[in-house]
């Protein structure tokens, strides 16, 4: 089949025209608004979500997402996992300075990622590396929470948060995760009756698992909401190379316990974004005496 100059200029320009729109769209970020409610909780809680960052910044030291968070004005700030990418050792810096900026606006909460678990193994290339940056990070006033639980007392209610940290097996490429049964319940115990239990647990595939278990909100990220999205038909790679995850991105419902999926705010490998922009998760639990007019409540964690 014989090539001519007008075909080959058309692929070009459209080619030239992906890379340009891709460089934008990795540039941008939404802000997507969830509400939930709970009879055990009094009053409103606002719950901000950062996951798979990355260690990528929006603007000059990452202001845009800074301000974005802000206004927000949070209750807690959950992070689960994946702010780094465990072999970019020299852009640690940028994830550690993020941090250190939200640090004032609430407690934030920080629960490892594949990438965290994979730079924390002490045979790992990034040991040493990783070790530095993580005490440096409970420095800044990051809660640190992998295989704990720690409560809160957040606008009088009583707020347990779980961080889940997950074997590496259950990351492997071409292989569909698999979680022990138990293991949540051997890591964590079993959520306290009464306390409104928050999950962080990086993978979303153990979804129904964390319901199960109690979370009344689980939080989680990995999926980067599927890298790529067909309108009308949803997310179709996982990191892992699964096809179609069914947790992708988004709010799924277990009865009245809710699993957040974020899309992530970062890339790696493959830095791609086909309708699917990056998002800040934001999350409302709305309390059974709905919002609280005075904000100086606060938050106090035990």
């Amino acid at each position: 089949m014989k090539i001519t100059w007008k075909k080959a200029a058309g692929a070009a320009l459209a080619a030239a025209g992906y890379i340009i729109w891709q460089k934008k769209e990795l540039k941008k970020f939404r802000i997507s608004q969830y509400e939930m409610a709970s009879r055990k909780i009094n009053h409103d809680i606002k719950l901000v979500v950062i996951s798979d960052l990355h260690s990528f910044s929006y603007g000059k030291d990452n202001d845009a997402l800074i301000r974005a968070v802000c206004a927000q004005k949070p209750d807690l700030i959950l992070l689960p996992g994946d702010l780094i990418v465990s072999r970019e050792r020299e852009h640690y810096d940028v994830a550690l300075n993020f941090v250190r900026r939200i640090a004032p606006f609430a407690p934030v909460i920080f629960s490892n990622g594949n990438h965290e678990s994979k730079a924390s193994e002490p045979l790992s290339d990034y040991y040493r590396d990783y070790q530095a940056y993580r005490r440096r990070l409970e420095a800044a006033g990051v809660i640190v929470l992998n295989n704990e639980s720690r409560d809160f007392t957040v606008r009088g209610a009583c707020v347990r948060v779980s961080g889940l940290e997950l074997p590496l097996s259950a990351y492997r490429k071409w292989k569909k995760p698999h979680l022990e049964s138990g293991f949540i319940s051997q890591k964590l115990g079993v959520p306290e009756e009464g306390k409104f239990q928050i999950l962080l647990a990086h993978h979303p595939a153990f979804a129904e698992q964390y319901a199960a278990w109690g979370a009344d909100v689980a939080v989680c990220g990995h999926n980067h909401g599927g890298l790529i999205c067909i309108p009308g038909l949803g997310s179709v790679i996982s990191p892992q190379f699964m096809l179609f995850p069914k947790y992708d991105a988004g709010e799924f419902r277990f009865g009245d316990r809710r699993v957040y999926v974020s899309r992530g705010l970062g890339t790696h490998t493959f830095h791609i974004r086909i309708f699917n922009r990056a998002e800040l998760l934001c999350i409302t639990v709305k309390g059974k005496n709905g919002s609280k007019k005075e904000r100086g409540l606060g938050t106090i964690w035990n």
